[in-house]
């Protein structure tokens, strides 16, 4: 009897054994939801093993089950081998459940045995949390992915509708979650139905979050780290950023982020709206702890600078999922910072060089559950969040929220509001300066923009303490305030100052024939010192602005199909006295061709006895080359000019040189030969008075010295009227 029974008391120790060595097995290849019964399992007649109990816990927390989760830590705590962070990740699920007076128990507990700014911050979290809530009603928030069945979150803006990741409810499943795995898909703002985006890319592990590039042509993408996965039969499996550039309808895989390694994770790519700034998470060794924020920005070469943490707004735990709205200010998720529980969202303000101290986007945006991947205008009125609060923790949702519109009681109302918006150097009024008027609890019950004499006029505005402040080209003026005492008066007039230290490019693209305004244009203005571009397109009259750096050089062109660009225009701010100036004014003058009409390229000179090609000279040629590609059938002749210095003979032969050159550049840009006929008029066709036997300057030679084209035939070129 007693050899049976011990028999029997061997094989149950085997049997636990295996139990337990299965479900670590499991646990460690990330498959949490099939390692959890067997940990119940194993834990039912072994409570006291405090590895088996933290795992089990681990893998509830890990597939969101926050109850379990809950449970498991609090048997855990009862363990001698229990640590600080045991009670610290209570504390965090405790929030997530809404329990704030036992959390801040366990909290009171943690910080006896953990000391420090982390302890701190926790117990803050809970103290702040009427402070958190206090614009619960600020917000409407409308789940938009409940319909569906998968996870759904991390939206961009993407071809007039949204690219989110999800999870896929094809092919095989995700042994961590038992859920399909994510992919990238396509869908409407209200997210009824997903179009698989880029499936060309998508690889057989989890991908995305992504963003793609202002032009929509290049997507940098989250994906595994193949090199990371399965090693030594532990999935080590570690998150990379790769990229793609659109080819037609296919995306082909260009090259993976250069700082991507093995060793650890690099997710969630966002860029800033001009392109030249990436932002990501990464736990790469040398952080704060933890997932931190890190930044890169675009080289010369185009290649990324090393990545660069951003320290103010990283913290010991998890900072994730970046994004920037159009002024730069930058948007992360963190469970480190001061919140309501889970992930919050926090915005930190572009500071020109650096970003500002993070601020908590409070309720309800935020909640007690995981809120992350925020992407919202600059005055954060609208848009998309991603957040497991809705149904079960399981599962993300996109939620979207949109400021509540206070409705003003009616009361007797002023005349006349007058806002005048000034530059602070010059003093000179500044048009289209777009101004809020916002009340005591900061909401805008007033937005406009001032008219060509920099002024604002408010009708009929109720009696009460308003704010005043305007914002230009993403920098804000001055404060004005107005009392509700003020509203006695029939005009109430206010001044705010605009303070740019840059300069204003203002300009106009006009018809060169009859000098009328001319929309559509892609002008671009390239600071040469920094090789920075940017770019506007005209609207009905034709203007552009652009900020021009102190002390720097600029080139500006425009472009539009079927029109001949513009001349590559060189401005500079060097020498220019910002008290004394606002305006750098230009004008860009194009036009469309017209059959036999003589277009002369004015800044294509040669130097003396010379028909070399100058650098300036090709700027103009690839105006012509870009016009003949808009016109496939467009048939040109390609005169040249010489000065009168030199024998007829001579010069005869120089302007054909000349000309010969001109087209042999225009046919190295792919313009086919029997497009081009090429002439040299010699000095028969000077354009001033410069003849044999004539003292001219240099200037006035110079311009003899010149190349013209004549359109021989393009039927398919418009037909202009002069």
């Amino acid at each position: 009897m007693k050899k049976t029974l011990l028999i029997l008391l061997c094989l149950c120790s085997v049997t636990l054994y295996a139990q337990k060595s299965q479900a670590d097995s499991k646990f460690k290849l990330y498959e949490y939801s099939e390692a959890i019964p067997l940990y119940q399992q194993y834990l039912a007649k072994n409570p006291g093993d405090y590895e088996a109990s933290r795992n089990l816990a681990l893998a509830y927390r890990y597939t969101n089950n926050i109850s379990g989760a809950i449970d498991a830590y609090k048997s855990m705590l009862n363990l001698s081998k229990a640590v600080p962070e045991d009670w610290y990740d209570l504390v965090q699920l405790m929030r997530i459940s809404g329990d704030l007076s036992e959390a801040r128990v366990y909290a009171i507990q943690y910080q006896k045995k953990n000391n420090g700014e982390k302890a701190q911050n926790l117990i803050k979290s809970i103290d702040m949390y009427d402070e958190l809530m206090s614009g619960q009603n600020d917000y409407v928030i409308a789940n938009k992915t409940g319909e569906h069945q998968q996870s759904i979150f991390a939206a961009n803006y993407c071809q007039g509708g949204l690219m989110v990741t999800a999870e896929n409810l094809q092919g095989r499943r995700n042994e961590w979650t038992g859920r399909g795995y994510t992919k990238l898909f396509l869908t409407d703002y209200d997210i009824k139905t997903l179009v698989p985006f880029a499936p060309e890319l998508m690889s057989d592990f989890n991908d995305g979050p992504a963003v793609l590039s202002a032009d929509g042509e290049t997507i940098y993408y989250t994906t595994i780290n193949k090199k990371s996965v399965q090693e030594q039969d532990v999935n080590t499996s570690k998150l990379q950023i790769s990229t793609a550039t659109r080819q037609g309808n296919k995306w082909i895989p260009t090259a993976v982020f250069s700082y991507n390694d093995k060793r650890y994770n690099m997710a969630h790519p966002a860029l800033s709206s001009d392109g030249r700034t990436l932002v990501f998470s990464s736990d790469k060794p040398g952080g704060k702890g933890g997932m931190d924020v890190y930044y890169c920005t675009i080289q010369p070469d185009g290649s990324w600078s090393e990545p660069v943490n951003l320290g103010l707004v990283n913290t010991s735990e998890n900072e994730i999922f970046p994004s920037f709205d159009a002024s730069g200010n930058l948007y992360f998720a963190s469970n480190g910072l001061p919140g309501l529980g889970g992930l919050d969202l926090f915005v930190s303000k572009n500071e020109g060089l650096t970003f500002g101290t993070p601020v908590n986007m409070k309720a309800p945006i935020n909640s007690s559950f995981d809120d992350f991947s925020v992407i919202t205008d600059n005055n954060q009125d609208n848009g998309y969040i991603s957040t497991n609060r809705f149904g079960t923790p399981e599962t993300d949702d996109l939620a979207y929220f949109s400021r509540r519109v206070i409705e003003q009681p009616k009361q007797a109302s002023v005349n006349q509001v007058k806002i005048t918006v000034t530059d602070k150097y010059t003093s000179i009024p500044l048009p289209y300066v777009i101004v809020t008027l916002k009340d005591d609890k900061s909401n805008v019950v007033f937005q406009g923009m001032t008219d060509p004499n920099g002024v604002l006029i408010v009708d009929e505005l109720p009696p009460d303490n308003y704010r005043i402040q305007g914002t230009l080209n993403d920098v804000t003026t001055t404060i004005a305030t107005i009392g509700k005492e003020e509203f006695s008066q029939e005009l109430i007039e206010k001044a705010v100052t605009h303070n740019d230290p840059r300069f204003t490019l203002s300009g106009v693209v006009t018809n060169v024939h009859n000098d009328q305004p001319v929309s559509g244009v892609t002008v671009t203005c390239e600071n040469t010192v920094s090789n920075r571009a940017n770019t506007r397109i005209t609207g009905e009259d034709g203007t552009f602005f652009f900020q021009l750096e102190q002390a720097s050089d600029f080139k500006v062109t425009g472009e539009a199909h079927g029109w001949l660009s513009s001349e590559v225009i060189y401005e500079t701010t060097k020498g220019l006295d910002r008290s004394k100036d606002l305006y750098v004014k230009l004008k860009l003058s194009m036009q469309q061709p017209v059959a036999d009409e003589v277009i002369r390229l004015d800044k294509i000179y040669y130097d003396y006895d010379k028909c070399d090609i100058k650098p300036r000279a090709a700027e103009e040629l690839d105006r012509l080359v870009k016009l003949m590609n808009d016109f496939p059938d467009m048939i040109i002749e390609l005169s040249s000019h010489t000065d009168s210095r030199g024998s007829d003979d001579y010069n005869q032969k120089l302007s054909q040189c000349r000309a010969d050159a001109a087209v042999t550049y225009i046919l190295a840009k792919g313009i086919s030969k029997d497009r081009i006929i090429a002439v040299g008029y010699g000095e028969t066709k000077l354009v001033n008075g410069c003849s044999n036997g004539i003292n001219c300057t240099e200037a006035q030679h110079q311009a003899n010295r010149r190349t013209e084209f004549k359109i021989v035939s393009c039927a398919t070129c418009p037909r202009v009227e002069k």
